[in-house]
């Protein structure tokens, strides 16, 4: 074998081994792609992200398509930390309050995608990469429909209770919370903090059946997360909401 052919070949194993070391970085590992909900619902797709390289790694999620109905919005969530609506890429990085994955680690990663207003269908793609190799990314491509509710012939009953994930969220100071009745009566929604104390009552009235939104003002309270519970004629449904200063 001459030199030419020598450093060729060296050169192709080089290229190589990079390319196999760098595909091999992390692994994700998604549980659903196309998930169907209803008006009001907050639509959730959860996947993991494993270090799957001997050394630690940041890594990111870009949000690259996020086509949505009027009124709807997406957002992530690291583990525990969920991101504002209109960030479109986080990373395990000091500036989002999550550590670099260890060697063998994984971070449970998710998308929310929250509907609001009318029915239809949200196309977001996200692309998971490394700092060490940005340009290899795991792509996934998610669909969220939501079926219309059945409904009355004029339009204004529905035949299912629910309570919505409030919007925005997280929110500063102010968020909307829809909700739906079947059928008219008294209606009672009160503020928690993770300890289960009440710290607000945010809407105590009679409302007639159909769909309601309500607005709140968290001016008063401190940065964190709660709770608001919806008790209207024997349903009861309790949704989590985080306030961000």
């Amino acid at each position: 074998m001459n030199k030419f052919s020598k450093t060729f070949v060296t050169v192709l194993f080089f290229l190589f081994i990079m390319s196999s070391i760098k595909a091999q970085d992390i692994q994700v590992i998604v549980h659903e792609t196309h998930k169907d909900s209803t008006l009001g619902s907050e639509i959730v797709f959860d996947f993991e992200i494993i270090n799957i390289s001997s050394f630690e790694q940041s890594v990111f999620a870009t949000r690259t398509i996020n086509t949505l109905p009027s009124g709807w919005y997406s957002s992530l969530c690291f583990a525990q930390n969920c991101f504002p609506s209109q960030l479109d890429s986080v990373a395990t990085t000091p500036d989002f309050n999550t550590p670099p994955l260890a060697a063998g680690d994984t971070l449970k990663s998710s998308l929310h995608v929250t509907a609001l207003n009318i029915n239809g269908t949200a196309n977001v793609q996200v692309q998971i990469g490394t700092f060490r190799n940005p340009t290899a990314r795991t792509v996934i491509d998610f669909e969220a429909t939501t079926l219309p509710n059945s409904v009355e012939e004029d339009g204004s009953l529905i035949k299912d209770y629910y309570l919505g994930q409030n919007y925005p969220n997280p929110f500063n100071p102010t968020t909307k919370i829809n909700f739906g009745l079947k059928k008219s009566g008294n209606v009672e929604i009160t503020l928690y903090n993770i300890l289960g104390n009440k710290v607000a009552t945010i809407l105590k009235e009679y409302k007639s059946a159909g769909n309601h939104t309500v607005n709140f003002n968290g001016a008063n309270l401190s940065s964190g997360a709660y709770l608001y519970k919806i008790v209207s004629n024997g349903f009861v449904q309790t949704k989590k909401m985080l306030l961000v200063k």
